[in-house]
């Protein structure tokens, strides 16, 4: 089941540090108390569900928490669905979204069939800290890329991670806004001296990634 994902919840928004809530253009259905935004009984690390976007978005909330485990109650679907649904959701979370591409190594899940619902456990294996993830700063284009890249190489950082609500130009232009700005920092050395180009990830890696990531060093 192939979405195409529009925005994720304010909420979400709010769980990331940065100068925006910019994020990668993809539907989102808005929080309400029959929503993902919603934690069932009080519990923060039980969502409820009663879609399959829902679902979708719950264990994005759960990962932008950086929550090693969570429980999501599903309140859609049939017994002879769950299993399939609960695959899909988590292959679309860590494929086809940028949070998810960015951060998650992968993604183990055990579902258990209860009176009126569906529980679904969910373990989470990351390959970026909390704090790589709180160092993702929110634009709302790719044109906030160049002056954030001059901003970072006059810090010495050894890398920019960006997160943008949606793509004013392609991959390719990208590349080339960042190839601008090394040779405009390189501009006064000499042709051996010259460092080697900073290198650009795309997540996830599609035509319309939500985050990019660029290595100064």
């Amino acid at each position: 089941m192939k979405k195409r994902i529009l925005l994720l919840c304010a909420a979400l928004c709010l769980l990331l540090s940065g100068c925006g809530g910019g994020l990668l253009e993809r539907e989102w259905s808005s929080v309400t108390p029959h929503s993902a935004g919603y934690w069932e009984n009080g519990d923060k690390d039980t969502l409820r569900a009663d879609s399959y976007q829902d679902a979708v978005n719950a264990i994005l909330m759960l990962i932008a928490n950086h929550a090693e485990r969570g429980v999501v109650r599903c309140y859609f679907g049939s017994d002879a669905e769950y299993a399939e649904l609960a695959a899909e959701a988590c292959n679309e979370v860590q494929q086809e979204t940028d949070l998810g591409a960015y951060l998650l190594d992968y993604i183990t899940y055990a579902g258990t069939d209860e009176r009126g619902f569906y529980e679904l456990s969910l373990s989470f294996g990351y390959r970026r800290t909390a704090e790589e993830q709180e160092s993702i700063i929110n634009a709302t284009s790719t044109e906030a890329i160049p002056d954030l890249l001059r901003a970072a190489a006059a810090e010495g950082a050894d890398r920019l991670v960006v997160r943008v609500s949606y793509l004013s130009t392609d991959r390719a232009g990208v590349e080339q806004m960042v190839r601008d700005v090394q040779e405009e920092k390189d501009g006064g050395r000499d042709a051996g001296m010259l460092a080697a180009p900073w290198q650009v990830s795309f997540y996830p890696d599609t035509d319309e990634p939500g985050i990019v990531e660029i290595l100064l060093k």
